[in-house]
């Protein structure tokens, strides 16, 4: 027998989706989240005005539950009874099961423990309050069990360990309500955008069904070898949010079920696309009538279903899709320790449903239970219960498994290193970097390590880097034009962050291996300002010419 090298096959291409990719349609960057939070915690202010001053949205009913929630939650302005606030959010609940009610939650979220720690992180202005500060200063005193003083009007007080880790989860808590009204106001008032959004979701399936064909070859025992079914990009999003993946789920939805789907294959059989998540984790049913879950593909079962010694239904690619900080749709159980992921209730890219229920009942968009459990839990005042699907636990929003901009990483669950761990992977093989939305901080050590290591090690690597700049590229920059760009840009706009992305990434990669976009998101990839994503442009996002000639991924 002769002895072949074996070089694993992983996308060419890894994407990573930051916080600015979605910032056109209104999702807060992490710079919006630390001005929210910076003056939601303003001394001296009355809670409505700072409440409407931090959601940013003239929406009377959002603005009179936040104040009632953060009013049940300990908020120092004492103007309203606590109780009151119980009362307008749980008018079914009688007075006991109200004043049960309004213990849990203090007993679970503690914002005026949080109200006083963002008093003391560095920062004297909402443009220099930095969110990571407020994660350093919880997360080093929760591992070291130890708590600290906090100044008080006469003098200071003390607060201990146990109460930071209330103050962490209203923390947690808050950021996924800030996202949740984001995308609220987003579906209402920018449709077009989200529409703009969803072109470049139906330009990646078109391009992996087209790729699917050109490395089939009409080789039946292609099928089952990842050079076939694994996509040539994978997707890293850096954010908690799931509307790239949601954008994704409906368009596949919509043509794994539609009536034209292509076919490939002897047999001829429908070819149809999904997601490797990293982790075989459950998503609750998105119109399913029970909490049942659907479990997304991995590479075992796309082995079984183009095994081409069976007749299947269908034959499938797979795309890697890694939440490496957890996503605001995720449960984690607090008995088995399981991981559900919820996506909505209804299928659409408008759905109110998307992201999962909050403690407040007006603050949990279009949630419906699918259980008696859930129910019961939801008649107590648990608005956000979800059961989880595997021992019927009810979980809340303070289950929620989200890794959090900290120097203090701690121990994560065992599915987030998982997911880890096959990202890096993915990463060490990859050709091609895009940074969209992404600016690779100088604090984010883990990543600037791991491309920093890939860089360094043999085979080339090219960085594409999409950004909003205060003066539009117009198309690509390389390293002829990127010196005297950003001359101009120091000069005409030196707070532009565009500035510190592309000396982020220079220091790493260098002139010679990266080029830049500050035309923004979706800028980058439409047609025209007001068109839909371009074929080209994806192309060339994706698979520059430079690295893959003709715009094409080359597999043996």
């Amino acid at each position: 027998m002769t002895i072949l090298e074996y070089t694993p096959v992983w996308p060419e291409t890894a994407i990573f989706w930051g916080a600015g990719a979605t910032a056109a349609i209104g999702m807060r960057t992490t710079q919006k989240l630390s001005e929210s939070f910076y003056v939601l915690a303003q001394k001296d202010a009355a809670l409505t005005d700072r409440v409407k001053r931090s959601i940013e949205y003239d929406k009377p009913v959002w603005l009179e539950a936040v104040v009632d929630l953060l009013n049940i939650l300990g908020d120092p302005d004492k103007s309203t009874e606590a109780m009151e606030s119980v009362r307008r959010q749980f008018p079914l609940l009688n007075e006991d099961q109200q004043r049960t009610r309004l213990e849990e939650l203090r007993s679970t979220y503690d914002w005026n423990t949080l109200y006083r720690i963002i008093q003391i992180c560095p920062g004297n202005t909402k443009e220099e309050f930095q969110l990571q500060d407020l994660f350093n200063i919880l997360d080093m005193h929760i591992s070291n069990r130890q708590g600290f003083y906090v100044p008080d009007e006469v003098d200071a007080s003390f607060i201990p360990f146990n109460r930071m880790i209330g103050a962490r989860n209203t923390l947690k808590m808050l950021t996924i309500l800030m996202h949740t009204l984001d995308f609220q106001f987003a579906i209402a008032e920018k449709k077009d955008l989200i529409k703009q959004y969803e072109s470049f979701a139906e330009v990646l399936y078109q391009l992996m069904i087209e790729e699917g064909f050109d490395l089939y070859k009409n080789q039946q025992d292609k099928l089952q070898e990842r050079s076939f079914y694994l996509f040539s990009h994978s997707i890293i999003s850096m954010n908690w949010d799931p509307i790239l993946l949601w954008l994704l789920f409906n368009v596949h939805n919509n043509h794994n079920n539609g009536a034209s789907t292509p076919v490939i294959g002897e047999p001829p059989m429908p070819l149809k696309l999904f997601h490797d998540m990293g982790h075989f984790m459950g998503v609750r049913k998105i119109d399913g009538n029970t909490p049942q879950v659907w479990y997304p593909f991995n590479e075992t079962v796309v082995q079984r279903m183009n095994d081409p010694e069976h007749i299947t239904s269908r034959r499938v690619r797979v795309g890697k899709y890694y939440f490496p900080h957890g996503c605001s749709g995720w449960r984690e159980c607090p008995n088995c320790g399981k991981l559900t992921m919820y996506m909505g209730g209804e299928w659409g890219l408008d759905t109110a449903t998307l992201f999962p229920p909050l403690p407040l009942p007006s603050l949990s968009f279009g949630y419906e239970v699918k259980s008696l459990q859930e129910k019961n839990a939801q008649d107590k005042g648990r608005s956000d219960a979800i059961q989880c699907t595997f021992c019927g636990t009810i979980t809340e929003a303070q289950h929620v498994p989200l890794v959090m901009q900290s120097n203090f990483k701690g121990e994560h669950p065992s599915f987030v290193e998982e997911i880890q761990r096959d990202m890096r992977v993915s990463l060490e093989r990859t050709q091609h970097v895009v940074l969209m939305g992404y600016s690779l901080p100088s604090d984010d050590v883990i990543y600037r390590s791991l491309l920093s290591a890939r860089k360094n090690r043999g085979k080339g690597i090219f960085c594409s880097v999409v950004g909003k700049s205060a003066i539009p590229t117009n198309g690509w920059i390389g390293k002829d034009q990127i010196d005297s760009f950003l001359e101009k840009l120091r000069k005409e706009a030196p707070q532009d962050s565009f500035i510190r992305t592309i000396t982020s990434v220079l220091e790493i990669f260098g002139k010679e291996n990266a080029r830049f976009c500050g035309d923004g998101i979706p800028g980058v990839f439409l047609e025209n300002a007001s068109g839909s994503a371009s074929m080209y442009k994806v192309k060339e996002l994706l698979y520059p010419s430079l690295t893959f000639p003709g715009n094409r991924v080359l597999r043996i």
